[in-house]
């Protein structure tokens, strides 16, 4: 990861800290991080960051928040398509 990504990432993230220390919820946190633009690997790093958990932990807060149901989706969709693939060789 570059320089000014982790920048931005720790940026959000001090923005965010207030937030889940005030509501200790992850639906809230995504809802905050998707409203301010930080999608994807980012939001996942963020609320790792925030959170203080581990990388699957934060991916499962991500994917799990209603707010995040179209990146479910999409993730869902990419894993089943995967698993097509090896299943066809």
């Amino acid at each position: 990861m570059d320089a000014e990504r982790e920048a931005r990432i720790a940026e959000v993230a001090v923005k965010a800290r207030p937030l889940w220390a005030e509501h200790r919820d992850s639906g809230v946190l995504q809802e905050f991080l998707k409203e301010i633009g930080c999608d994807s690997v980012d939001a996942v790093m963020v609320t790792r960051q925030v959170v203080k958990c581990s990388l699957g932990e934060a991916q499962e807060m991500f994917l799990t928040a209603p707010c995040r149901a179209t990146e479910l989706a999409a993730h869902n969709a990419l894993m089943d398509a995967l698993e097509r693939s090896q299943g066809a060789t």
